[in-house]
């Protein structure tokens, strides 16, 4: 019976924690362009991109991964216990709109620094599930958002570039955003020319 009690309290308080926070951003309402990349300082530069209006996230690897502690869902509502320059990286990108993202391509997928920010902003969602696109999601903390896109750059396959475009679709329905565009390009120089 305490152990009992002990646990629907926790649910409770969870529930209550999920509720004012989840509220706090709908209200507020603020939104911002946000850009996760994982190129170096030189070659991020000489991109199309104002960095005067968007938050910039460089995946240079100074950073801890995620520890799968689930505090970030259950205790501290969205905001890593980790205090280093993730740690609110899931209110960050749960503001985000548009969601920019440029990575390597790397077998279909993020390259490894750009999916540990990603990782580590899973405080972007709630710990309970809804059934959307036919499919089990997340619920996210924030509001839908309108725009994410994504940006591979490097030699990938056909085969690579439908996992990659597969994957950015799921995380366009976890991240709750309204489309998600993906483009491949060969190389960063091809990037040069996409506006940011």
């Amino acid at each position: 019976p305490i152990m009992l009690s002990i646990h629907v309290i926790f649910l409770l308080l969870s529930k209550i924690a999920y509720t004012k926070f989840s509220e706090g951003p709908r209200e507020v309402n603020i939104r911002m362009k946000t850009i996760l990349h994982d190129l170096d300082e030189g070659t991020f530069s000489v991109l199309n991109c104002s960095s005067t209006d968007a938050m910039i996230f460089r995946a240079d690897g100074r950073y801890a991964q995620c520890q799968g502690c689930f505090r970030c869902w259950l205790k501290h509502a969205g905001f890593c216990v980790m205090k280093d320059s993730l740690q609110h990286a899931g209110a960050l990108i749960g503001k985000s709109d548009p969601l920019i993202i440029i990575s390597k391509c790397c077998y279909g997928g993020y390259s490894a620094p750009i999916k540990t920010i990603l990782d580590r902003a899973i405080g972007e969602s709630i710990p309970f599930f809804t059934w959307n696109g036919g499919q089990t999601h997340h619920i996210s903390r924030y509001p839908r958002r309108n725009n994410m896109h994504v940006f591979f750059y490097g030699e990938c396959t056909p085969f690579e570039q439908q996992i990659a475009a597969e994957l950015v679709e799921r995380n366009r329905l976890n991240f709750n955003f309204e489309t998600a565009q993906t483009q491949f390009f060969s190389g960063i120089e091809q990037l040069k020319g996409v506006v940011f």
